[in-house]
Formats: C-alpha cells, sequence, structure tokens
C-alpha cells in the first residue's frame, strides 16, 4: 500500500490515502520508533488541546508491550486528528461571525458619522441627543464583542463535537446582538442616572434643566440637554462606555439599591 501510494502523483494523493498510509506505516514501526513517535504525539496533543492525553486513566500510561503502544500511537494519531478539525471548524466559525459583525458595526458607524455631518436637519431641535447617545451605546457594546471574540481561544472544553459548533455558531450570533441590544439599554441608563442627579462630579456631564416649558414631561425629558460641547463630549464617552464595560450600569444600579435598603 504505501508502494502504491509512492508512485501516485503527490497533487492526486487525498487526505484519507495519506491517513491510511500513516496507519499502515505505524503498523510495521518497531517498538523503539513507536516509542518515539508516541512521545511527539504526545507533546503535539498537549500544544493543540492545553491538557495531557489519557487524563481519564483509559488507557496505560506509559505502555508497557509493543501492543499498547502500538495502540497508544493509533489513538494519539486519530483524537489529534478529531480535535485538529474540530480546532479549525471553530477558528473559522468565529472569523465569519467576526467579519459579519464587524462589517455591519462599521456600517453602522460610518453611516452615522455620514448622517450628523451631511444629513442633519437644520430646523430639527438641536436639543434631542438621544440619537447620538444610543448611538455611542450600540458602538461602545459592538467594539466591545469584537475585542471579546477574537479573544475566544477554542479548547475542548469549548467544542469537541460538530453539533457542538453548530450550537457555539449560534450562541455567538445570539450573543452578538444581545450584547448590542443591552448596550443601547445601558445608554438609556446611564442617562437617566446623569439627569436625575444621582451621579454628579467633574467626571460626570452637567444638564440645563431651565428653558424648557413643552407641557409634555416626556418631551421635557429628552429635551433636556448638556450644558457646553464639553458635557456633550462627556454624555456621549459615558454611553460609549456603558455600551463597552457590560457591568457599569448594572453594578450601580445594585450598589444605589443597596444604600436605598439601608436607609429604609
Amino acid at each position: 500500500m504505501l508502494a502504491d501510494l509512492l508512485k501516485k502523483n503527490p497533487d492526486q494523493v487525498s487526505w484519507d490515502e495519506i491517513r491510511a498510509g500513516e496507519l499502515a506505516l505505524v503498523a510495521v514501526m518497531p517498538t523503539e520508533m513507536l516509542q518515539a513517535r508516541f512521545g511527539s504525539l504526545m507533546d503535539e496533543f498537549e500544544t493543540v488541546t492545553g491538557r495531557k492525553p489519557f487524563a481519564q486513566d483509559v488507557f496505560p500510561y506509559p505502555p508497557t508491550t509493543p501492543a499498547e503502544w502500538h495502540a497508544g500511537v493509533v489513538s494519539l494519531m486519530e483524537d489529534l486528528a478529531k480535535f485538529r478539525r474540530i480546532k479549525l471548524m471553530f477558528e473559522r466559525a468565529r472569523s465569519v461571525v467576526g467579519m459579519c459583525f464587524g462589517c455591519s458595526l462599521l456600517a453602522f458607524v460610518l453611516s452615522g458619522f455620514f448622517y450628523a455631518a451631511f444629513n442633519q436637519d437644520k430646523t430639527s431641535d438641536p436639543t434631542a441627543g438621544w440619537q447620538p447617545l444610543l448611538f455611542c451605546g450600540i458602538a461602545g457594546a459592538g467594539f466591545s464583542v469584537l475585542s471579546r471574540l477574537y479573544g475566544l481561544r477554542w479548547s475542548p472544553r469549548v467544542t469537541v463535537q460538530i453539533e457542538d459548533m453548530q450550537a457555539l455558531k449560534k450562541g455567538l450570533v445570539i450573543n452578538c446582538f444581545l450584547s448590542v441590544a443591552e448596550g443601547a439599554v445601558a445608554a438609556g441608563g446611564i442617562y437617566l442616572l446623569f439627569t436625575s442627579g444621582l451621579l454628579k462630579g467633574d467626571l460626570f456631564p452637567e444638564f440645563d434643566m431651565s428653558g424648557n416649558s413643552d407641557p409634555s414631561i416626556f418631551k421635557q425629558f429628552f429635551a433636556t440637554h448638556p450644558k457646553s460641547t464639553t458635557d456633550v463630549a462627556k454624555l456621549l464617552a459615558w454611553a460609549f462606555i456603558a455600551g463597552f464595560t457590560e457591568r457599569l450600569v448594572p453594578d450601580k444600579l445594585n450598589r444605589l439599591a443597596g444604600e436605598t435598603s439601608d436607609k429604609t
């Protein structure tokens, strides 16, 4: 079999034939070569998976007989082939999800900038700032998603089966959209904390509460605007931070709830 494989054109050799040739070669290896091959496969297995093989004592280690050495080499070769395939599928799925989400986020950010620069209606109320507020919250959440997505590394604990990979891909997509929605809500929450006066200081924006006589309370609320350009920048920066740091607004609300409970 090995002789026939070596005679073939390399461009015409399939991966299955290479796999079969490796197994055939292992079958005729002497014990010394099996031991050396076993050690190199052990190191490669730990490099790929981040853990030692046969951790559950399903195989005698170290092997003692030629049959055990042969079985160990074959087992490691099969496991490595499976883990390499799953790892490649994981990286491909992560890249596809990241590229689609990143392109969508880039289009969203660019469209927001173009809208602000060229298509803003000059007759509209210039004090309504909820659009740039939500824009910054969503942009911050999207940036956080991309950072976490490309920081995600494969391990056998993440996926070991093709079915797990399909579920992981769907989970990544769902997590991306939920994180964006959470960023928009967080931006609105930080705006409430600022306008209510629960967050004050030099790092936080100040608002002009005067000059609004609209009978609608909601219109008065949305028409409230920062006092200066610096305060506008602070508001948008904090909206971005609230979207990027998912626990910022929930942690602050939990502290406020705890302070209220202590006082009552």
